[in-house]
């Protein structure tokens, strides 16, 4: 069933999109992180639109953010960079507010205001890689999955089709989009299974879903066989093997920041994961539209990777089909409360101010960091040193950040990791490591000039240091 907006609302949905837009604009400043800078590193490296495809064989290749960055440039403002998903993320809200409006008014309005607020989205939908245009699509996807549903035996004929092109555009955004397709086929087989009976459900579920299906072998045989016939095959830049530990760690900070909790005690992000398992059972009893969706993404996806020892899972990113689930099961749950009697309404607005109060924390907390904003280096160096400069780097982990951001400030830098004199040290610090007044490198002491600090998802920690003297030292340019 659709639910046309009034007009008021209408106008309430411009703000709320506007406001998705502007922050989403203010958290994408800063200089490039690791990861995007080695993206725009390797899209540089190959040169055409083809090569995306063929040739750079990484995980790290979201291939249609990797176009998109090569169409802009490799020095190109971080801005232009992030300029892709800045649009796409904020166009998650006027999906959401499509899902929604299926229900209500308040189903609509509550799910763009969560969605354009979450600090996770925000991040993702303001850096140069893949995740928010997969969201996009995985999005469009439950939209009309939601309208299939609604009427499978009366649905237009044209929702295969439909669904199969969002699967490929998602999958050629970021590969998680994978989780996004499963889910939904399991959303489908499940709830079809309540109205029909199993050979019939099954039917149904495979010919909405086989378009689908198709299109995931064809995208995996792309990316995959390209590898393959590459010398070097499918390189990856971050290996971490699974461990229950990170796991946990990385649903604890994924819930934390779907929801805008990153100040609160593990304790409480505990019980929270608890409530919300409570409630995502209790829509499945109740036969809500999306509730075994929203199962099989918040506990679905978790015990599936924990049983396969899926490795990277210490990665909050690889939850993103959680997040959503959570966010639609929160709007579904307040939005419904919005429309009882006013004790209900008083505590559904109450629970959404707060969790909105938290959301704006964070997104606040992330934009000043900038990520570890590269670029607050090169500014430092440029100062001491217009002409140019050379810097040590202990590995390779920064080079691409550093090399970019110089690009980026039309500015020669030379990098080196050996023992050649140099003017300035960059050190990579741990995670809230402190950064010691001095660093020695070949013999040499450098002092600490700055030092920045990670966002909750994205960038890293650094110190510059720089020779005691280093403005006297470089009054002739070192090239």
């Amino acid at each position: 069933m659709r639910h046309h907006l009034p007009l008021p609302a209408a106008y309430a949905l411009l703000a709320i999109l506007g406001v998705a837009v502007w922050i989403r604009i203010l958290s994408a400043h800063g200089g490039l992180w690791v990861d995007e800078a080695w993206s725009a590193v390797l899209v540089a490296k190959a040169g055409t639109p083809w090569a995306v495809f063929t040739s750079i064989n990484h995980d790290n290749n979201h291939h249609l953010n990797s176009l998109w960055m090569q169409a802009v440039g490799y020095a190109a403002p971080p801005l232009a960079l992030r300029a892709l998903s800045i649009v796409t993320g904020a166009a998650t809200v006027l999906v959401v507010a499509a899902i929604g409006a299926r229900r209500s008014t308040a189903h609509a309005l509550v799910g763009a205001a969560l969605f354009a607020l979450s600090p996770i989205l925000v991040n993702y939908g303001s850096e140069a890689r893949g995740y928010a245009p997969m969201l996009l699509c995985a999005l469009g996807a439950i939209l009309v999955t939601a309208r299939w549903l609604n009427a499978p035996a009366s649905a237009p004929r044209h929702a295969p089709g439909l669904l199969a092109l969002l699967t490929i555009l998602g999958l050629l955004s970021q590969l998680t989009m994978l989780f996004f397709v499963v889910a939904i086929a399991g959303w489908v087989a499940l709830t079809l299974r309540q109205r029909f009976a199993t050979a019939t459900a099954a039917a149904m579920t495979a010919r909405l879903m086989l378009p689908s299906l198709v299109a995931v072998l064809l995208v995996v045989t792309l990316v995959f066989g390209a590898a393959a016939a590459s010398p070097g095959g499918m390189q990856v830049g971050d290996y971490v093997p699974f461990s229950f530990a990170s796991l946990v760690s990385a649903l604890q900070v994924m819930l934390a920041t779907t929801l805008g909790a990153s100040a609160s005690p593990r304790w409480c992000i505990a019980v929270l994961a608890l409530a919300l398992c409570v409630a995502a059972m209790a829509a499945v009893a109740q036969r809500r539209p999306m509730a075994w969706l929203v199962i099989l993404a918040i506990a679905g996806l978790p015990i599936a990777l924990a049983t396969l020892h899926i490795a990277n899972t210490g990665m909050p990113r690889y939850f993103l089909l959680s997040s959503v689930a959570i966010l639609l099961l929160l709007t579904d749950l307040v939005a419904t409360a919005l429309t009882k009697g006013l004790r209900s309404k008083i505590l559904a607005a109450l629970a959404l101010t707060l969790v909105a109060i938290g959301m704006v924390h964070d997104i606040a907390q992330d934009i000043a960091r900038r990520r570890g904003d590269i670029d607050a280096a090169i500014a430092g160096v440029r100062i001491e040193a217009p002409g140019g400069a050379r810097v040590h780097v202990d590995h390779l982990q920064p080079v691409a950040p550093l090399r970019v951001a110089a690009a980026t400030a039309r500015y020669p830098l030379v990098l080196t990791g050996d023992c050649r004199p140099v003017q300035f040290v960059f050190v990579d610090l741990d995670d809230g490591g402190a950064a010691a007044a001095t660093t020695r490198r070949c013999g040499r002491v450098y002092t600490l000039r700055t030092v920045r600090r990670r966002g909750m998802l994205s960038g890293t920690d650094w110190a510059l240091y720089g020779l005691p003297r280093a403005r006297n030292a470089l009054s002739t340019n070192p090239y």
